[in-house]
């Protein structure tokens, strides 16, 4: 039987999201990265969407819709979970600012599906041990490794911080029933999506996509008006540009989303993309690419790293282990 390019599974699970079908398709390698990018729920709903579940084979997609009833149910219990402690911190004179997925969460009437980790949390500085301390009343427990907080029947972490302007409009106080939410503007959430993967987290430099973070942008521009050139206007220098316009381009060439025409039109972005995409679906022939990737990270964070290696040695070579190895990758490919 003739091999199917690796490239088929990536390229088939983007038609999927976008409610088509691929010639011949590889099912179980497709569904084996819609898990791997926590996009399972999403995969059936896109296909029920567009009248194709006739087309996906029985087992299949009894698969798919088992896995995304699970997590509409989660979900459900997920926005009680967020509801309880907006509705506590509000006692308290407090409106938490939602992030990430804590916003569809929050203003969607209908079943999500989206697979969501963790409930993200923000308050002003000077709110944040008060607004903890209230959320323990409750019988949350800080994490032994202090990111976020958990309780033994709830589903989701809940991670509260302290909230950073980001140069955007301030958010916007929203009021749905008894709750009192601020909301960042569609700029700001996307800047924060793609600044969390590509710049902290190193993706421009080591070569990574998470799939789930890009179709959540491809979501959000499609309901909300985005100023994709107020958002690279925004940034500070051009390496942050060069990321960020590389995640549009993927956002374009993956999904169709429209962006300013200047952002695919540099070939170090155009490379950027291939490489990413590349070594996605080749594993082993990129693995050379996600070395030199991995290795140009680890020499930008140089500072840190001297740092972290005069305090606990131990725990750097953990880390330079992991990058290298890229193990803990989540749901990136």
């Amino acid at each position: 039987m003739r091999m199917k390019p690796a490239s088929n599974t990536l390229d088939a699970l983007i038609a999927g999201l976008r409610g088509r079908i691929v010639d011949q398709p590889d099912w179980q390698g497709m569904i084996a990265l819609a898990n791997q990018t926590l996009l399972t729920p999403a995969l059936f709903t896109s296909l029920e969407r567009a009248g194709l579940l006739e087309r996906v084979p029985g087992d299949e997609r009894d698969y798919l819709q088992f896995i995304r009833d699970c997590n509409r149910e989660r979900n459900v219990r997920l926005r009680s979970q967020l509801n309880e402690a907006v509705a506590a911190l509000n006692g308290i004179g407090v409106a938490p600012v939602l992030l990430k997925g804590a916003v569809p969460l929050f203003r969607s009437q209908v079943a999500l599906d989206r697979i969501t980790s963790d409930l993200d949390l923000a308050v002003a500085a000077r709110d944040e041990a008060l607004a903890q301390a209230r959320l323990e009343e409750l019988g949350y427990v800080p994490l032994t490794d202090g990111r976020g907080l958990v309780r033994d029947l709830d589903v989701g972490v809940l991670e509260l911080r302290s909230y950073r302007a980001d140069g955007f409009a301030r958010p916007k106080l929203v009021r749905q029933g008894d709750y009192v939410v601020k909301i960042p503007s569609p700029q700001s959430r996307c800047l924060h999506w793609i600044a969390h993967d590509l710049l902290k987290e190193g993706d421009y430099w080591r070569g990574r996509i998470d799939l789930r973070h890009i179709f959540d942008l491809a979501q959000l521009a499609e309901s909300e008006p985005v100023d994709w050139a107020g958002l690279r206007a925004s940034l500070p220098d051009k390496s942050a540009r060069n990321a960020v316009d590389t995640q549009l381009l993927a956002l374009y060439r993956f999904f169709g989303t429209s962006i300013p025409r200047e952002c695919g039109e540099r070939a170090l972005i155009r490379f950027q993309h291939w490489r990413r995409v590349f070594a996605s679906s080749h594993p082993i022939l990129g693995w050379p690419l996600r070395l030199a990737g991995n290795l140009l990270w680890g020499a930008r964070r140089f500072s840190r790293v001297r740092d972290l290696a005069r305090h606990d040695p131990v725990h750097l070579a953990h880390r330079i282990a992991i990058v290298l190895l890229n193990k803990n990758l989540r749901s990136k490919v």
